[in-house]
């Protein structure tokens, strides 16, 4: 398999054609023949042919208002004869914006890229699909997925003790809905390059990052503090409000990845805070001991999903001048 740049033009000639109504060309893009498969946003939009599939297209862009499709990124690869791509865009109305995503399946025939599958959807959050809240990023996953400790220790790599930090912006979902897909996109770019940019300076690493959330490593609990203080300075002036928690044990390192029972626990700590709030578990206050730097606050018990027992929390006050005696 490869990124393939032929496909990726393709796709944009196919998205090019829709936007400007061109039917010919958009026909003339996919496959002869019944092989054609589409599904399209409306539960009754199933097509068995590229000649169906474009023909309600013609009749849909009739019925439609003028409107502006504006993509964001293709990402196409191939194998061989068969190859794929992937759409990121937003459809730009007079009501509004809305966000898509299109999966594309191509094939070689009569020695041309075809189209001989196309789905196209429009996110909409899971609670309102199936009536409960699902995992759908890293920093969810990290949250509800308790590591097995036996597994844990059968991979192989480096062991050592490390404090993490995880970040993530609360209410993300409503937060993209209510900007618009494009604003929301620079925006968390801008958030993460701010993030890297802070733990860097604190000498730790961005592990990972995924559209609303972080997980960053160091090898002092100190320095972990003061980066979790400073990316809360440099949310204040953003749109949106970020919790954080910090957590420091025994890891195991792999590859690129960093995996144990410490990072379940760590983002089992930030998902117990609350929008500009940074909260530490009792480990991290025993390991930086008297810190002037910043106050702590009251230490609160609280039981943390799939782990055992409770566990004592501390908040850190960084947004009160400190005491001064």
């Amino acid at each position: 398999m490869r990124a393939s740049p032929e496909i990726e033009s393709v796709m944009r000639r196919v998205l090019e054609a829709w936007d400007t109504r061109d039917f010919e060309t958009l026909s003339n893009l996919c496959v002869s023949g019944s092989q054609f498969r589409g599904i399209g946003t409306d539960a009754h939009e199933l097509w068995a042919s590229g000649e169906e599939f474009v023909g309600v297209r013609r009749t849909q862009a009739e019925e439609l208002a003028p409107i502006e499709s504006v993509i964001q990124s293709v990402e196409a690869f191939d194998d061989g004869s068969v190859g794929w791509a992937m759409t990121l865009g937003t459809i730009r109305a007079p009501d509004g914006d809305t966000p898509i995503r299109l999966s594309t399946v191509f094939a070689i025939e009569a020695g041309a890229w075809r189209i001989v599958q196309w789905h196209l959807s429009l996110p909409t959050p899971n609670v309102q699909a199936f009536g409960v809240e699902l995992t759908t990023t890293l920093h969810d996953l990290l949250a509800s997925v308790s590591h097995d400790s036996s597994a844990v220790a059968s991979l192989t790599g480096s062991e050592g003790t490390m404090t993490l930090v995880f970040t993530d912006i609360v209410d993300s979902t409503a937060q993209a809905e209510a900007m618009g897909d494009t604003k929301w996109v620079e925006l968390v770019a801008r958030h993460e390059s701010v993030i890297r940019e802070i733990t860097e300076s604190h000498v730790g690493s961005v592990v990972k990052t995924l559209g609303d959330g972080s997980m960053l490593a160091f090898d002092s609990a100190r320095a972990a503090i003061r980066a979790s203080v400073d990316i809360q300075r440099m949310s204040e002036a953003e749109e949106f409000s970020v919790r954080i928690g910090v957590h420091a044990g025994d890891v195991v390192r792999s590859k690129d990845d960093i995996l144990g029972l410490t990072v379940n626990k760590a983002a089992r700590v930030a998902a117990t805070a609350n929008g500009g709030t940074i909260m530490v578990s009792s480990t991290v206050i025993d390991l930086v001991g008297s810190f002037e730097e910043v106050e702590f606050g009251d230490p609160i018990s609280v039981a943390l999903k799939g782990l055992s027992g409770t566990h004592q929390l501390v908040p850190i006050e960084w947004n009160l001048p400190l005491a001064r005696t």
